[in-house]
Formats: structure tokens, C-alpha cells, sequence
């Protein structure tokens, strides 16, 4: 039994991980065009080159969200592996997680983040015109803001 549990939690710890070098590879093919783009003057002309760049930061940030869960996952339900103890040794102490509500709060933070750089990439796309489903990722943003403030005063 104990075995099927560890193998139960390490499939979606090891998919995400796929999942992250996905993201992270996409990224950096991005960050190649973007570099490209502007090494040959493509600046303000319809490949922009510059909203490729914010297109890579969403995409590391995408891959850093998956990673996050994995190893948050791997703490949570494979605190005596192997793979735990070295993931405790090189992790930095905030991202050690103790519980899911610590888990949910990094991986709402990360989140924040790629909303604000696709929000902003959102807009340099349109010229600057915003229409409701743009208007939705700054809503979006204020509402998981709003439960982080929440749930940080409920802790103290």
C-alpha cells in the first residue's frame, strides 16, 4: 500500500515537472525570436519583438509555477524521501512548505505576478484599447490580492 501511495503522489510531481521544462522551453525558444527580432530592427513593426520578451517572462513565470507545485506536492505528501531531504537542502527557506495553505499562498503569489505581465501584455497588443475580457485580468488580480490580504491577517 505504502508503494502505490508514493507512486500515486509522484506522478503528478513528475508531470508537473515535464510540465515546467515545457514552459521553461517555450520560453526560452521565445527569448531567441525576441533576441532575433530586435537584433535584426524589427522594433515597432508587427513581430514585435518586445512583446515576445514579456511573452518569455509569462512563460518562465508558467514554468515556475509548475515547479513550485511539484515541489511543494513532494513536501507535503514525501516529507522522509529521499528526493524531500535534498529538495530541503537546496530549496530556499521560502519555499518550504509545511501545509496547503502555505502552498496555495507562494503559488497565488507566482500567479499575481504572470497576471500583472500578461495584463500588461495584453495591452501593448491592443494599443492601448481595453476591452471587458481585458478588463478582467486587473479584477481578477484585485480579487486573489484581496484573499491573500484575508487569509494573512486570519493567521496572525
Amino acid at each position: 500500500m505504502k508503494l502505490y501511495y508514493k507512486i500515486v503522489v509522484a506522478l503528478p510531481v513528475i508531470f508537473s515537472q515535464l510540465i515546467a521544462l515545457i514552459f521553461i522551453g517555450i520560453g526560452i525558444y521565445e527569448f531567441g525570436t525576441g533576441i532575433t527580432g530586435i537584433a535584426l530592427g524589427e522594433l515597432g513593426t508587427e513581430s514585435a519583438p518586445g512583446l515576445k520578451l514579456l511573452h518569455t517572462l509569462d512563460m518562465f513565470l508558467f514554468g515556475f509555477i509548475f515547479i513550485i507545485f511539484s515541489l511543494g506536492f513532494s513536501q507535503l505528501f514525501l516529507p522522509e524521501s529521499k528526493l524531500s531531504t535534498v529538495l530541503d537542502s537546496i530549496t530556499p527557506n521560502w519555499l518550504h512548505v509545511k501545509n496547503f495553505t502555505e502552498l496555495k499562498l507562494i503559488l497565488w503569489e507566482t500567479l499575481l505576478t504572470s497576471l500583472v505581465l500578461m495584463f500588461v501584455e495584453q495591452v501593448f497588443k491592443n494599443g492601448g484599447n481595453c476591452n471587458w475580457q481585458i478588463a478582467l485580468i486587473p479584477v481578477s488580480i484585485f480579487l486573489i490580492s484581496l484573499s491573500i490580504f484575508f487569509i494573512r491577517k486570519g493567521e496572525k
